[in-house]
């Protein structure tokens, strides 16, 4: 039953499988986990670890531009924000825990947020897929990958 909560709060998707269920399963608590997607092959994940509101409103504009960029939807990407008395506030998107790019919140100045969500998810998604399209044209003999 967690599962199901889970993954329906999760994917905005049905689930596979859901239209296969009778009406009544639901409220009797009859469902199986085997009969859902597994959550170990769901994509698409942004982890929000912001503090400020600032940090929030930036993360769910972020999360709004970067689910209009093609080719994103089975990407995870963390946000982090490090806030700062004088100067407001840094935020960096992270890729397998490698950051991609950091952006400056300045304290006081709410309206220039979106813009720098916007740029910020664009910045990202292009930078994402040029490293697959490198990836795939140039062969790394490198085991252990720089950073991990």
């Amino acid at each position: 039953m967690r599962a199901l909560l889970l993954v329906g709060l999760l994917s905005a998707a049905p689930l596979a499988g859901a239209q296969d269920l009778e009406a009544g399963e639901i409220d009797r608590g009859v469902l199986e986990e085997r009969r859902l997607e597994s959550l170990d092959e769901a994509g698409g994940f942004i982890v929000e670890r912001t503090i400020t509101q600032f940090g929030a409103e930036f993360a769910r504009l972020f999360a709004q531009a970067w689910r209009t960029q093609p080719g994103t939807e089975n990407l995870d990407v963390t946000i982090i924000e490090r806030p700062t008395a004088r100067y407001g506030s840094i935020v960096w998107v992270e890729y397998n825990y490698r950051p991609i790019v950091r952006a400056f919140l300045y304290a006081g100045r709410s309206a220039a947020i979106r813009p720098i969500a916007v740029a910020t998810a664009e910045y990202v998604a292009q930078k994402l897929a040029d490293d697959a399209l490198a990836g795939l044209l140039f062969d790394d003999p490198d085991l252990a990958k720089e950073g991990l």
